[in-house]
């Protein structure tokens, strides 16, 4: 997990705009988390990769504590700040799409191999569909219970855009879903934040057939 984490750069590169973590409890944890947003500029450490190890470092942490610990995909305007989270007013523009593909039914506890199995198939369906459409290569991740893919933009007007990917993802769902997994039509939303890469995924209770999972580049 430790070495994992240096993988979040390659889906979510920095740049001279702010970053965000924000903590959060586990479903089903049985155990007293309050949530926790952190900022990281570019300007309040000494170079990058200070920035990087201070990111890596905190996110890490967290996740020791039982938080599972995401990030904002998008980029942030250069003026935020505070420790609150980060809204959609917050975001000074995309950058990136995600396409969420989970099993479909109950979420309670992690996700069996077979289901990981599934979602990983369809991610890389929906990929080779989009590829024939003349989509850039994405980035997967093994999300810890399924699988995200990646695509980077460059767009201005979030609230236009956000309304695309909405319809785009819908569009994905009503093609690709199955009986067993699907898309997430939710994850439109421009400050949406996605499970930090290297970091353990917890939900309910874990088993041997169902464990907790790190979130890994594939």
């Amino acid at each position: 997990m430790g070495t994992e984490i240096h993988n979040h750069w390659v889906v979510h590169p920095l740049s001279d705009s702010p970053i965000s973590i924000r903590a959060l409890k586990p479903a089903g944890l049985q155990k007293n988390l309050f949530p926790v947003n952190r900022t990281y500029r570019a300007a309040d450490y000494g170079s990058i990769q200070a920035l990087k190890m201070a990111f890596e470092s905190d996110a890490l942490s967290l996740n020791d504590q039982g938080y599972n610990v995401y990030t904002v995909m998008n980029r942030i305007r250069d003026d935020f700040c505070g420790h609150q989270a980060v809204r959609d007013k917050d975001i000074k523009h995309r950058t990136t799409i995600l396409i969420d593909i989970d099993r479909i039914g109950d979420t309670c506890n992690p996700a069996s191999e077979p289901e990981v199995s599934a979602a990983t198939t369809l991610a890389y369906q929906v990929a080779a569909y989009l590829d024939l459409k003349g989509f850039p290569k994405p980035s997967f991740v093994h999300s810890g219970n399924g699988c995200h893919v990646y695509y980077k933009v460059e767009q201005k007007g979030h609230e236009v855009v956000g309304d695309a990917v909405e319809l785009f993802l819908k569009g994905l769902a009503e093609r690709f879903n199955n009986e067993m997994v699907g898309i997430d039509t939710s994850v439109f939303n421009p400050s949406r934040i996605t499970k930090v890469i290297g970091t353990m995924s917890r939900k309910g209770v874990a088993s041997e057939d169902r464990p907790y999972r790190v979130a890994r580049l594939l």
